[in-house]
């Protein structure tokens, strides 16, 4: 699993949460922390990608925090930066709005990926030759959660540079593999969605209820 290096996406405004999603505890624990846990059990390093500036309140956790080279342009800019530091090929991506983004869902990912691209062209979801990206069991894509090639670099800085952040249509002039929640059999039937995600108060109430 060392093939692989970890991202955290944080910097987020969180205007409808009104404060730091990556810092509210679930559980007793602050969700960066319970990311970094799960990221760290598949990959041989992990990063925060932080946003405009590195943040005190996360350095407890020992990472690396990249800044992004485009400030105030979202998650694209995170992950641009990001994967520009990374260390490997491949990363696996999580973003604190995520909250039970979890390494068995990863697992589900990696090896979903691995079975498309032994098997290119069987499948008209792409073969995930630059990314796989997490899909709801309602339909709804959740780029944020899932791999990521290096070689995606250009495409990003290319549309940031353009000032076009949405991250679909960026999607859109990569080779992905759009893996869908569905064909994931957790190990706990009643764990919460690995896709659940949490923006507002309301949302994390929801989430709190979830692992009392």
């Amino acid at each position: 699993m060392a093939h692989y290096s970890g991202i955290i996406l944080t910097g987020g405004a969180s205007r409808r949460m009104g404060t730091d999603k990556a810092l509210l505890e679930l559980g007793g624990r602050p969700v960066i922390a319970r990311l970094s846990d799960e990221l760290g059990q598949l990959a041989g390093s992990t990063i925060i990608a932080c946003g405009p500036r590195q943040r005190q309140e996360y350095s407890g956790l020992g990472l690396q925090q990249v800044a992004d080279v485009y400030p105030g342009c979202g998650p694209l800019a995170g992950l641009h930066a990001a994967l520009s530091h990374t260390q490997h090929e491949w990363n696996l991506i999580a973003a604190c709005d995520l909250p039970f983004a979890s390494a068995e869902f990863l697992r589900y990912i990696l090896g979903t990926h691995t079975e498309a691209q032994t098997h290119t062209g069987s499948s008209n979801q792409g073969s995930g030759a630059d990314a796989a990206v997490a899909v709801s069991r309602e339909g709804r894509v959740q780029p944020l959660l899932g791999l990521y090639h290096k070689r995606v670099v250009p495409v990003l800085e290319a549309a940031l540079a353009a000032g076009n952040y949405r991250f679909m249509d960026c999607l859109n002039k990569l080779d992905v593999l759009y893996v869908p929640e569905s064909g994931f059999i957790p190990a706990d039937p009643s764990a919460p969605s690995p896709v659940f995600n949490m923006n507002t108060p309301e949302d994390y109430a929801a989430a709190a209820a979830m692992v009392q």
